[in-house]
């Protein structure tokens, strides 16, 4: 099992105090259980850009010299370079020194700070950074999550549309093509122009060109000691970019090592109720690196202290990141600004307050426990398959599997990364997979939304999911305000109501006479305007369950909708469920591991209220 180490990201500024100010840091990790520090250069406040030679002079001596003493007191240290595109403006600029190429927005607009990934002067100089710094022999130097194409205000979208890579899309299709050109067929509505996975091919081809430059500069300088370690952002916006996350790590391995910092946790203060995407994103990017990877979850407050995120939800992510095997947590707790570490109220506290129980948790959990429920398979690719409808934005990209993830873990239904005998495959995900792995999984148990469910039809799959596609009635074209339920099998009497009047469309199907109807919607006089839920048996031998409402947008859950939801799971795995089903209180959220001797239920409240939690036990095989 693990171990409990608190790794300190943290900022000292140059100046005549860096001494002092080091020695200072070194006696607060002594006394609050932090092992290592990862020293930040030029971040935030502290950053006027990219740096310009003085600039960069600056901090190599500062972070060297802070180096040398928390060494000598024996703590371990790593590096943070806080940028290597640049996140943001802000009111910066390019360095007058250096003559980099900006980044160029989808439509046109140009950054005034942050670099081209295809300019090789940047290349050039974030190899040379790199390089310099790796001579100062750390464990590990980060890679900021600004290695993105994406967010990098104030673009819209982010860039990667500046002129060397159009001229390289150019070469790679054989002939001459525009920006606008690019971006209209990346975003053609229907069925995906070729040129949208060429482009992101293209996208991936120069990322990994970067990756390689710096692990080579980093193995050269190191004498191949010092590993690198990836910080990550949204998966399904990653995948807009092309990434292929086995490819990446791949570049940043030396020597058989590379670490990731894997983002999950929200920055400010959030509900409880909302863990629901911390335990998603820990899950899914456990799917996406290597078994030897050092994995150190971001524990993120910003803008910091207590006055913008509560030591309590900081404690959740804590524990949170040590359920999944972490090895080491990212405290990125301090303001950048350089005081005193002993001077912020509160956060040794903290740190001292949640030493025993973290330390128990890390001693209970692994990295070989692997969360178990519904599936929920998604793929790094999926921006390149989705079929979009207005083509005006980016963002129209985006793959989300986070709503299946929500409704399933809010109504205390266990649930997992990738492909199981019962999957939930929601929205546009239905896109995604090619016919013979659809098929597959219809041969098992298959949870629909509505959208998901429509799409299934529109390719030709309305066969076996016991449904036919009619319509989409937008709020204003009907009155329909209801959801009834009409089969006491789904757990709850006949003639219960409840709210559908909120959501924005409602798409209406036509139930095969095979299929069985739980729920319908209807309108103030009662007319039918379609099925709500709907249970199948297909020719295939699998069982599909549809929820054509959607109940998170706005959020319409409830206690009843809960019972049908778990009645729902329980008829997909024809009443012999592999994993406990939780109740007792709202959002009361499991993760189910499993190891190779034991299984572990974990239930998060999500709520403020207290819950006495019911368990039902798995079935027995």
């Amino acid at each position: 099992m693990g171990k409990l180490r608190y790794h300190l990201r943290f900022q000292i500024i140059p100046g005549k105090d860096v001494k002092k100010n080091a020695n200072i840091l070194a006696n607060f990790c002594l006394k609050h259980h932090i092992e290592e520090v990862v020293l930040f250069f030029a971040a935030e406040e502290w950053n006027n850009g990219l740096l310009s030679k003085k600039e960069e002079d600056i901090w190599f001596e500062t972070v060297k010299e802070a180096k040398k003493i928390l060494e000598a007191k024996g703590i371990s240290v790593s590096l943070n370079p806080w940028m290597t595109v640049l996140h943001c403006e802000r009111g910066r600029r390019f360095p007058p020194d250096s003559k980099f190429s900006p980044m160029v927005s989808p439509y046109g607009e140009k950054s005034k700070a942050t670099a081209s990934f295809a300019d090789k002067n940047w290349q050039r100089y974030i190899f040379n950074l790199y390089g310099r710094f790796a001579t100062l022999g750390f464990r590990v130097i980060w890679i900021e999550d600004d290695f993105r194409y994406h967010n990098h205000s104030p673009l819209t979208w982010g860039g990667g549309f500046e002129d060397e890579i159009i001229e390289r899309f150019s070469k790679k299709i054989g002939r001459r093509v525009t920006r606008e050109e690019v971006v209209k067929n990346i975003l053609k509505p229907g069925h995906p122009h070729q040129w949208r996975k060429q482009w992101m091919e293209l996208w991936r081809e120069i990322q990994l060109e970067v990756a390689r430059g710096i692990a080579d500069a980093v193995r050269k300088s190191s004498q191949g000691k010092t590993k690198l370690g990836l910080m990550s952002s949204y998966p399904p916006v990653h995948s807009i970019e092309g990434r292929r996350w086995h490819l990446l790590f791949d570049a940043l391995t030396i020597e058989g090592n590379v670490a990731h910092r894997p983002n999950f946790a929200p920055y400010s203060e959030d509900l409880g109720r909302n863990r629901f995407r911390s335990i998603m994103m820990l899950d899914i990017q456990k799917q996406m690196r290597p078994p030897f990877c050092e994995v150190a979850p971001e524990i993120e407050n910003f803008p910091f202290t207590v006055w913008n995120k509560s030591d309590t939800s900081t404690w959740v992510d804590m524990a949170l990141a040590l359920l999944f095997g972490s090895d080491a947590l990212l405290l990125n707790l301090f303001p950048f600004v350089g005081n005193h570490p002993d001077e912020e109220k509160g956060i040794g506290e903290l740190l001292d307050r949640s030493y025993k129980s973290l330390k128990w948790i890390s001693s209970k959990f692994s990295k070989d426990y692997a969360l178990s429920g519904i599936g929920i398979p998604w793929r790094e690719e999926a921006a390149e398959k989705v079929e979009i409808e207005k083509g005006g934005s980016m963002d129209e990209l985006i793959v989300d599997p986070l709503p299946a993830w929500k409704l399933l873990l809010s109504y205390g239904i266990p649930a997992c990364s990738g492909t199981q005998k019962v999957n939930a495959i929601f929205g546009n995900n239905a896109y995604i997979f090619e016919e013979n792995e659809m098929m597959e999984m219809l041969k098992g148990g298959m949870l629909l939304d509505g959208e998901s469910a429509k799409i299934l039809c529109q390719r030709g799959l309305g066969r076996y999911i016991g449904v036919e596609y009619e319509k989409t009635l937008n709020r204003e074209e009907s009155t329909y305000s209801l959801e009834v339920v009409v089969d006491s099998k789904s757990g709850i009497r006949k003639g219960i109501y409840n709210t559908v009047n909120l959501i924005n469309k409602f798409n209406v199907f036509k139930p095969s006479g095979k299929t069985l109807i739980w729920t319908e919607v209807i309108t103030p006089e009662k007319k039918v305007v379609g099925p709500g839920i709907t249970l199948y048996e297909n020719s295939v031998g699998g069982r599909v369950a549809i929820i054509v409402p959607d109940y998170l947008n706005p959020p319409v859950l409830n206690f009843y909708r809960q019972t049908i939801m778990q009645n729902i799971i329980r008829y997909l795995y024809r009443d012999k469920v592999p994993f406990p089903l939780v109740s007792g209180g709202a959002y009361l959220l499991p993760m189910f591991f499993k190891g190779a001797k034991e299984e572990i239920l974990v239930v998060l409240n999500g709520n403020t209220d207290p819950a006495i939690v019911n368990i039902e036990l798995p079935a027995k095989k």
